[in-house]
């Protein structure tokens, strides 16, 4: 079901879809929207792992659709 390990961190190539080569991504979402998601504060910065690398908790963007009132 999931491919994902608890705890794993996920680089916005994962997250957002590529319509370059039809790739889905996590979220139906394009890496423009996704930075303007970080940016509003939507969701949170990511945790710079490298010079060039950030990454994001996948709990995190499991949760994104989730609130109270859907349990």
């Amino acid at each position: 079901m999931n491919k994902f390990p608890a705890g794993a961190l996920v680089r916005v190539s994962t997250i957002c879809s590529n319509p370059k080569t039809g790739e889905p991504g996590l979220l139906p979402i394009s890496r423009s929207g996704w930075y303007k998601w970080v940016k509003s504060g939507r969701v949170p910065p990511g945790r710079k792992i490298g010079l060039n690398t950030t990454v994001w908790p996948i709990e995190l963007i499991f949760n994104l659709g989730k609130t109270d009132e859907s349990w």
